[in-house]
């Protein structure tokens, strides 16, 4: 009944004009009917692109019938590349996206900070990074996967040292009682730390915060309360700046902040040596990405990754080095994927590959 309803209503919405037939839909040559599916998957796949969901028709199986999926599906990819043209993302950056994905979720359930796109410096391409960054994002705010559509934002800048000697970042808002404005790389955010919430009007970075000690301003110049910079950004707080607003008084009021940084020259740590002793649990491919003392498991071909723990000694100085990697345990290969550089940020990245079906468990030794 519900199918015979659907019909009746796209036969006489189509034979008196109320849906516009679009060219790629002959009325001369294909029923009332066949338009009216193919208008009706026309106005779903708009829809869904305005939405931005990914380019997927099957989510409405309820509306098909097999006779006529085909003018559905053909009217929704048409609808759907009118608002948002179809791009297909090669293996690399859905992989990318699934594993941003995965660690923004994990964020999440954790009750961590949105760190949208920090992930991104390490370990990717800066093109493929944007692919990790917008997979974190959609994870962290559980929205679900998308694929397949174009990504416009600036690519990080993982060379020079992580970041220029000099910048800027604009932030606008709404406080209560007291927010943090909190930077890194290239991202910036703001976090409630008590008062009825922080609403962000505008935010905006130009440059990116260098992984080096920096020295952080910020002026006020709208809002009546105080600004200050309660963290300087150093290695043992993954060079993060934080700025708060301390709004004194009853009720919220209407802030403007205006922020910037300087650092020194690039100059090389001395050289310092140093391991990591790696297990987990690997179904085709990880990557085990160390920056400094910081140590993260990427799920780079998004099958899944479990058991992962660690230790480390020492930490991974801001120089050229050699990094070297032997497996203990495992049926699969370790290999050295990325040297730490000037162009990487002095990030080593160790590629576990298992090409065997099924999970196994890998025991990774890395020194330099």
């Amino acid at each position: 009944m519900k199918k015979l309803f659907l019909l009746t209503t796209l036969f006489f919405a189509v034979a008196f004009g109320s849906i516009s037939v679009s060219a790629q839909c002959d009325k001369n040559i294909d029923s009332p009917i066949k338009c009216g599916y193919y208008d009706e998957g026309f106005q779903d796949g708009t829809q869904d692109a305005n939405r931005n969901r990914s380019n997927d028709y099957r989510r409405y199986r309820d509306k098909l019938d097999s006779q006529y999926e085909s003018f559905y599906s053909r009217g929704y990819a048409a609808g759907y590349d009118s608002v948002r043209p179809t791009v297909r993302w090669t293996n690399s950056q859905r992989s990318a996206y699934d594993s941003g994905y995965t660690i923004g979720q994990n964020a999440r359930r954790n009750g961590g900070q949105n760190r949208s796109g920090e992930g991104a410096l390490r370990g990717y391409d800066p093109i493929i990074g944007l692919y990790f960054q917008q997979g974190y994002d959609d994870g962290f705010n559980n929205r679900a996967r998308q694929y397949d559509v174009p990504l416009n934002n600036n690519p990080p800048n993982p060379g020079g040292g992580g970041g220029g000697g000099v910048g800027t970042a604009n932030w606008s808002g709404r406080v209560d009682d007291r927010a943090n404005i909190i930077i890194r790389g290239g991202s910036i955010s703001a976090e409630n730390v008590s008062g009825n919430g922080v609403q962000t009007n505008n935010q905006n970075i130009n440059g990116s915060l260098p992984r080096r000690a920096a020295t952080v301003t910020a002026n006020r110049t709208n809002g009546r309360g105080d600004v200050t910079v309660i963290q300087q950004p150093n290695r043992s707080n993954n060079y993060t700046a934080i700025v708060q607003i301390y709004d004194r008084k009853n009720g919220a009021d209407n802030y403007a902040i205006e922020m910037s940084w300087t650092s020194a020259a690039n100059v090389e740590e001395p050289y310092r040596s140093g391991s990591v002793r790696w297990r987990g649990r690997v179904d085709q491919t990880a990557n085990i990405v160390i920056t400094g003392a910081d140590v993260q498991t990427q799920d780079a071909a998004g099958t899944g990754i479990s058991n992962i723990n660690f230790s480390i000694n020492g930490y991974l100085a801001r120089r050229p080095g050699n990094v070297r990697a032997s497996k203990r345990n495992g049926r699969g290969s370790v290999s050295v994927l990325q040297q730490p550089s000037w162009d990487n940020d002095f990030t080593a990245i160790v590629q576990v590959f298992d090409p065997s079906g099924g999970a196994d468990n890998y025991e990774v030794d890395i020194s330099w």
